[in-house]
């Protein structure tokens, strides 16, 4: 599963999947610190080695810090990367701290909850919210400084519009500091496919590492019901409500879900670095891999088909539904940020 490319030079390469750790906090349903620390140990056995977590997830870095604690006989600090983020530490636009200081005490407290003495990735949080000169004068700036004196190994940023993520990336590679890193989620996944144009541009700007979150659409792309804060617009919720139909309109021939279908493009897609995927028991992680494994071998993002043609028809058909939302992106930050 690990892939070549090495965030430092003779150190673990990344591997394909990462695991999203932000539903340790509880948003996506009850995750007890006993679940989160199987699902980490199942994640770490299969060969998966990043974990990815930010202070804005609730307690997401304390129940990933007691994780990795209890696993640390089996894998030692040196068999995994961590990436967690600084400057978003709540919901609104007043709960966004971007200083010099407020980053260096963020990456101070990461480093303590997480029970490690060096972070492998920190990434600026959703920087829509923030004036693109704060990022760049101010917050890089403090980041490279904390990644010469060797407590962060890696910098980068994550959002959604990409516009931006992509400007402050041309920025960066402009003065000479091309960032490690660009975390970019719901831009590639069934219903939106606006990633692909930009990863050759990022590539441009200097960007070694990509990373893809969030091949669900954060929940809309599975087979409840949509959660209720989710921004995408009432066309494209209507437009997922009828592939859900459809798909338990064949359930008893197809035996599939939306959410297979989802992950099966979404893992198809190889001009990323690496797949985020959120998983908050063993059994998310274990079913994440196969779905990853079957992506490998449909690679349905590259025109391949199922090997049924009722699956294949179905898809055929959520694809056709989806089509008009290819390029489609919500508005962030939000109007009520």
């Amino acid at each position: 599963m690990a892939n070549s490319i090495n965030l430092v030079a003779g150190r673990l390469p990344l591997s394909k999947i990462g695991l999203g750790c932000g539903v340790f906090s509880g948003a996506y349903g009850l995750a007890p610190q006993v679940d989160a620390t199987k699902a980490v140990r199942a994640a770490l056995r299969n060969g998966v080695n990043l974990v990815d977590t930010s202070p804005y997830y609730g307690d997401s870095e304390l129940k990933l810090g007691s994780a990795l604690l209890e696993v640390k006989d089996e894998f030692p600090r040196s068999s995994y990367h961590i990436c967690t983020k600084v400057g978003r530490y709540g919901y609104h636009i007043s709960d966004f701290d971007y200083s010099a200081k407020r980053i260096s005490e963020s990456v101070y407290e990461s480093i303590r909850r997480l029970h490690t003495d060096y972070l492998d990735i920190v990434l600026c949080h959703d920087v829509e919210f923030v004036d693109i000169a704060q990022i760049v004068d101010v917050t890089l700036p403090k980041l490279l400084e904390l990644k010469q004196q060797g407590l962060v190994r890696k910098v980068g940023i994550s959002g959604y519009p990409l516009e931006v993520l992509l400007r402050i990336c041309q920025i960066q590679q402009e003065r000479g500091t091309p960032l490690d890193v660009c975390l970019s989620y719901c831009n590639f996944n069934l219903h939106c496919q606006a990633l692909t144009a930009f990863v050759p541009k990022l590539r441009t700007a200097g960007v070694e590492t990509i990373i893809a979150a969030s091949p669900l659409s954060m929940g809309l792309l599975c087979d409840g019901e949509t959660p209720e804060w989710h921004p995408a617009k009432p066309e494209l919720k209507n437009a997922v409500k009828q592939c859900i139909d459809l798909v338990q309109s064949c359930n008893e021939e197809s035996k599939i879900s939306l959410a297979e279908i989802a992950e099966n493009y979404a893992f198809s897609y190889s001009d990323v670095d690496v797949h985020l995927v959120g998983a908050k028991t063993a059994q998310e992680v274990e079913h994440a891999l196969r779905a990853y494994a079957r992506a490998q071998q449909l690679q349905l993002y590259a025109f391949g088909k199922y090997e049924d043609d009722n699956i294949q028809s179905i898809y055929s058909q959520i694809k056709t539904i989806l089509e008009p939302f290819a390029e489609y992106t919500w508005l962030s930050p939000p109007s009520n940020a």
